[in-house]
């Protein structure tokens, strides 16, 4: 993380209005807070916008860093206390953006009050991925009755953030799922309240299958409008369910046209029945034909029975079938990490980009603006990049903002990617102390500038070369290893062309998207002709952040 000092708007308080809904919880300490104290923010960096075309395995680099760093403002990545970092957006201009009333879709996955630590597994990016390590990422343990004010402080913030159409979704499980309806109740009003989501996020597997009173295998979200009545902004989805042959033949009836399942007409006219027998749609029981009669207007049945309209599966021309069908409040189509492992990144609690996408094209249009204060992995934004949302982000762990910025930065490394859109890193008040002290690092680096032979200003690049990379955390797994290569330790190589000392902007970003992928090390840019300070920033496996700087 690379930061400056420059002079700073003082904190000013910011008004909370009060709950809509009757209080219909109660705990030790509760308050409902009238006004928050919004911090200013303070830029550290920024990440322009990056392009789509680039050969595999390339680094992501776009034009020489003395032209204008584009980023999107709406974009905007915060380190720092959710409570301060949404006060602080509700702050007007110009020492806030004044989002009041502007997000159309919040996505909050909070704290579940586990009563856990969450680590994640140190791992080295070469052959079978060794574990060297475990770092604790978040905890998860509140006494007495701190959860729910914590989460009441938020959730009246959120609401005054949230547009009159728009939606707030808060995921949890069955620990606080029961208190935190009624908090929303109160917060938004028990007439705001849309649908509780039950999402099977796992299978039960091994012995967990005999567990006490059954498995917990279900997660759940909340959903709330801000103003029901606006009415809140609804996009009807639909899932795709696949079969094979003989699991078709098992569920469905067939004629020749192929599979198909019935549904009752309901309240259709004659003429749309009569239609629909012309297109050979109507289904009769028992054997029986469909009758048309014109004289009593009414289609029926040969040997009673109710008539059915058919709804043909779709042939995939490869021995499967496909069929479409509405979304209700039980997601089990959509499954948890555990069954998608390739988008593992070893965030503990992490989403799956399934579930997101169906959140965000339920909720919202391209050019919306989601809001996720709990950002953890970052699949939300990674998720809003990827449909066209504008995104806002924040997380207490620096460890989910190294791992949402590197996520967001390989969207557009990927060779025949599109284009995706910057965005900014802001610290929000005083970052925590660390849980411990970096450990050592050493970097064997060179920065040197060239030229072309006709000496124009054009022809000046600059070389970046790393040819070693240690740290003392891996101390003790060298006891009784041998020595990795420095590739496996590195994570990510992020080079600014013209660091200013306060503000990193990168114009080269190159983070392997395969676990065991590792970065290049050798990189040429192009550059001004002036002497400018080049900045070399390695992220390396346990978090660690090295910052190196050179006048060429």
């Amino acid at each position: 993380m690379a930061s400056g000092k420059s002079v700073q708007p003082q904190a000013s308080p910011v008004a909370i209005g009060p709950p809509r809904g009757r209080a219909m919880l109660q705990w030790e300490g509760k308050q409902a807070p009238q006004q928050v104290i919004a911090p200013p923010a303070i830029q550290l960096e920024a990440h322009r916008a990056l392009a789509a075309e680039r050969e595999a395995g390339e680094p992501a680099w776009d034009a020489p860093a003395d032209e204008t760093t584009a980023e999107d403002p709406s974009n905007r990545l915060f380190y720092g206390d959710n409570k301060a970092v949404l006060a602080h957006l509700l702050r007007p201009p110009p020492h806030g953006p004044g989002l009041g009333g502007q997000v159309r879709l919040i996505y909050i996955d909070p704290p579940f009050d586990s009563g856990s630590d969450y680590t994640r597994k140190i791992r080295l990016r070469t052959g079978r991925r060794p574990v060297v390590g475990e770092q604790v990422q978040y905890g998860d343990r509140w006494p007495g009755d701190s959860y729910l004010q914590f989460m009441y402080e938020r959730l009246l913030l959120l609401r005054e953030l949230l547009a009159e159409d728009g939606s707030i979704w808060v995921h949890c499980d069955y620990r606080q799922v029961h208190r935190l309806h009624l908090l929303l109740e109160e917060v938004f009003g028990p007439e705001n309240y849309l649908n509780t989501i039950a999402w099977r996020s796992q299978v039960a597997r091994g012995a967990k299958v005999n567990a006490f009173y059954f498995p917990f295998s279900t997660q759940y979200i909340e959903i709330f409008a801000k103003n029901r009545a606006a009415p809140t902004l609804w996009q009807p989805q639909k899932k795709r369910l696949i079969f094979t042959r003989r699991q078709a033949a098992a569920r469905f009836m067939e004629d020749e046209r192929g599979f198909f399942r019935t549904s009752d007409p309901g309240t259709y006219s004659f003429a749309r029945l009569k239609a629909l027998h012309a297109e050979g749609r109507l289904y009769a029981p028992y054997g029986g034909d469909i009758i048309v009669d014109e004289k009593q207007r009414r289609v029926y049945a040969s040997n009673g029975g109710n008539i059915g309209v058919k709804y043909y599966l779709t042939d995939l021309g490869d021995g499967r079938y496909a069929v479409e069908r509405g979304v209700d409040n039980l997601w089990d189509d959509i499954p948890g990490l555990g069954t998608t492992p390739g988008e593992d990144v070893g965030y503990p609690t992490q989403k799956t980009e399934a579930l997101l996408r169906r959140i965000i094209a339920a909720s919202t249009r391209p050019g919306d603006l989601v809001l996720d204060c709990f950002v953890g992995s970052g699949t939300s934004v990674v998720v809003a990049q990827k449909m066209g949302r504008r995104w806002i982000a924040a997380d207490l762990n620096y460890g989910a903002i190294q791992t949402t910025r590197q996520r967001l930065q390989r969207l557009g490394a990927a060779p025949g990617g599109r284009p995706t859109p910057g965005f900014t890193l802001w610290q929000v008040g005083e970052p925590p102390p660390p849980a411990s002290e970096p450990a050592g690092t050493a970097v064997d680096l060179e920065i040197r500038r060239r030229a072309g032979e006709d000496g124009q200003t054009a022809s000046h690049w600059v070389e970046v070369r790393i040819r070693d990379y240690r740290t003392d955390a891996l101390a003790a797994w060298l006891r009784s290893h041998p020595r990795p290569d420095w590739r496996a330790l590195v994570d990510a190589v992020e080079i600014d062309m013209a660091y200013d000392g306060q503000i990193f902007r990168s114009c080269l970003v190159d983070v392997p998207a395969h676990r065991r992928a590792q970065v290049s090390g050798l990189y040429r840019l192009p550059a001004a002709p002036h002497p400018t300070v080049v900045a070399v920033r390695i992220t390396d496996i346990y978090g660690h952040e090295t910052l190196v700087t050179r006048t060429v």
